[in-house]
């Protein structure tokens, strides 16, 4: 037969040993809206003489549950549990508690707990830290918190680092350029690849991406228009951007003159065109611009081709940096085939009636030619185009997808299918999913 061990309790507990006795947490991390536990260890002494008394708990502050049980590690002794629910954050200071110990009242106090805000109730915010040290909190409220001086000049670049607090996982990125500034992506960290941070809950700011900066024009100057999709704890898709309060630049020597700024994204800072300006390879057109070359190529639709409206359109294109953009296509030409295929129609039927055999060959080619126009300048006028405002194309409707091409700002593409919020775009020979916010319709009716 087989006895269980039972405690040994063969030293005493003294008074020297009762007043280091105190009620710890269990854990080190403790969260608001969550059953917290509480420890507290008394040597030498069998739970039958132990006996634990609730003290008066501050609002907020729940009991859920106590428990007495005898232990032996390094000694043998009895174990208080406790738990408690904390409805807010912050640090508490409870008041002690009782405790009878061989029928005599002992007051053992409460280790200070800090009890942080549920991670399920977290949102994911952004975290900007220039190099200069200042560093700009966007919460997901909207409101800008700033740690130090921001101090720009123009001409300068100015570099920062964007950090992701509260979240797990980047599913998106993208960006933009507000005008007058040269704007250059340096580094996108691992986060940005799919890469998920531990669902431990951690205060701990982790990098997403870098960019150097260069406000070209001194006074109120805003930060790129970054879009970023983060995943909180509670895995909930949360939309994020940069702040959009301006940021005080200050007069400079601006110089476009460096060759490594080819490879720079660059949001028009003149309205005039200058040598320096051709020298950027690659043009990024603001969010604003993409809007009026939609409404302008709205306009050019209804309009007589190569006239008035699509010189406007084109001269604002090129002033943004598009070049050789394709002409809009216009209700006008289809309707003039469609009057003419109707003539030809007409015509043909009176010519059969009079029995004139070439007439009637030439007029059925003239009617075909017409027809032929006709399908095709429907096609293309009742097709859906849209102005994209830049960034990665995905091969599948899914935001954890890859990119399987890049499409620059401001550029027209034909929108194909439709899921959900997900369009497919195409452009030339590239084509991939988008989320609908990242197309600009250029016909409002196809809305």
């Amino acid at each position: 037969m087989t006895f269980s061990a039972s405690p040994v309790f063969s030293q005493r507990l003294t008074y020297n040993i009762i007043k280091e006795l105190t009620v710890k947490p269990v854990n080190q991390n403790n969260f608001s809206g969550t059953d917290c536990a509480f420890e507290l260890k008394i040597p030498y002494i069998k739970s039958e003489n132990v006996q634990a008394q609730i003290p008066d708990l501050p609002n907020g502050v729940n009991f859920v549950s106590l428990r007495r049980t005898e232990y032996s590690d390094t000694e043998t002794g009895t174990k208080i549990e406790l738990w408690l629910n904390f409805a807010d954050s912050g640090t508490y200071r409870l008041r002690s508690l009782r405790v009878y110990l061989n029928n005599r009242l002992y007051y053992l106090p409460f280790i200070p707990i800090v009890i942080s805000e549920n991670p399920r109730n977290i949102l994911p915010q952004l975290v900007i830290v220039f190099d200069s040290g200042t560093k700009i909190v966007q919460t997901r409220k909207g409101s800008n918190k700033n740690y130090g001086n921001f101090s720009a000049v123009a001409g300068k670049s100015e570099f920062f680092t964007v950090y992701l607090q509260y979240g797990v996982q980047i599913v998106s990125l993208n960006w933009s350029v507000p005008k007058n500034a040269i704007f250059r992506e340096i580094e996108r960290y691992d986060i940005t690849h799919g890469v998920v941070k531990s669902a431990e809950y951690s205060e701990e700011m982790i990098p997403v991406v870098r960019f150097e900066w260069q406000p070209l024009k001194s006074g109120p100057q805003k930060l790129p228009d970054l879009q970023i999709v983060a995943t909180s704890y509670n895995g909930v898709r949360v939309d994020l951007k940069l702040p959009e309060n301006p940021l005080n630049v200050k007069d400079g020597v601006v110089s476009l003159d460096n060759k490594n700024d080819a490879e720079n994204y660059f949001g028009y800072a003149f309205s005039s065109k200058t040598s320096s300006i051709k020298k950027i390879e690659k043009v990024a057109v603001s969010i604003e611009d993409c809007e009026k070359i939609a409404e302008l190529r709205k306009i050019e639709r209804m309009s007589i081709p190569f006239t008035q409206k699509y010189n406007q359109r084109k001269e604002f294109e090129e002033s943004v940096g598009i070049e050789n953009a394709a002409a809009e296509p216009t209700y006008f030409v289809f309707y003039v085939f469609l009057y003419l295929s109707g003539f030809f129609l007409l015509l043909l039927i009176f010519i059969i009636w009079l029995k004139k055999m070439k007439g009637i060959i030439a007029v059925s080619a003239l009617l075909l030619s017409s027809v032929v126009c006709v399908i095709i300048s429907f096609v293309q006028v009742y097709a859906t185009y849209a102005i994209f405002k830049g960034g990665d194309i995905s091969p599948v409707p899914e935001l954890t997808a890859g990119a399987v091409a890049s499409i620059e700002s401001g550029k027209r593409v034909h929108i194909g299918q439709r899921a959900g919020h997900w369009v497919f775009v195409q452009f030339g020979d590239s084509g991939g999913w988008v989320t609908d916010n990242n197309v600009i319709i250029i016909d409002e009716k196809e809305k």
